[in-house]
């Protein structure tokens, strides 16, 4: 008998290998933020969100865009995928269509950094939605939020979002063991001092 969430487990075991195999820090704090987030619940922490958005689990899959995987909705309705524009990266939630093409969504977070890991290591504010995922009383009277290429925007701020995991791998299960290890080598090794310091004693 297939063990619940099989799939994505084997997704979350590739992904680590490959970051092993790869052997650089960067690859292998991805692949365990990730592995740990194979199965993850998101939605508002007040009421804010429609009821198609509410409460939704995502699970990872094996397609990536623009680096990162992909979560697909359990419906398989909605997906969250990375769209990348310099110089900030971008989740969104959007249907297949704008997944596929990487072009907008329904729910949206940026950020000014590369290092987005995975969905469950941003921080509660900062998301946005526009009027399709978002309640017609509250949508109403949210300030919308100026964009700074078209002048207005459709987006509204999401007062506090939710983004919990609920399956990932266990630190002791044997790809995730390795990457940890891997990591922690890195991290005892003797940090270069850059050739054009100085330093006065």
């Amino acid at each position: 008998r297939m063990m619940p969430y099989y799939a994505q487990e084997q997704v979350g075991v590739s992904l680590l290998r490959r970051a092993c195999a790869t052997g650089m820090e960067h690859a292998l704090q991805a692949a365990v933020a990730q592995a740990r987030a194979l199965v993850f619940e998101m939605g508002s922490t007040t009421p804010w969100l429609t009821d198609e958005f509410q409460d939704v689990r995502y699970l990872i899959t094996a397609r990536v865009v623009n680096g990162l995987p992909v979560w697909a909705a359990e419906d398989g309705e909605h997906f969250m995928y990375q769209f990348s524009r310099e110089p900030c990266c971008s989740l969104y939630i959007s249907d297949a269509r704008s997944c596929g093409t990487g072009n907008g969504g329904y729910i949206k977070r940026s950020q000014f950094t590369a290092d987005l890991l995975a969905p469950t290591m941003l921080p509660a504010t900062g998301w946005k939605s526009n009027e399709r995922a978002t309640l017609a009383s509250q949508y109403a009277s949210a300030s919308k939020i100026p964009s700074a290429i078209i002048g207005h925007s459709s987006w509204a701020a999401v007062p506090n979002m939710r983004v919990t995991a609920v399956h990932g791998l266990a630190d002791d299960e044997p790809a995730m063991a390795a990457a940890l290890r891997q990591l922690a080598a890195l991290n005892e090794r003797p940090r270069k001092v850059p050739q054009n310091c100085s330093f006065k004693i």
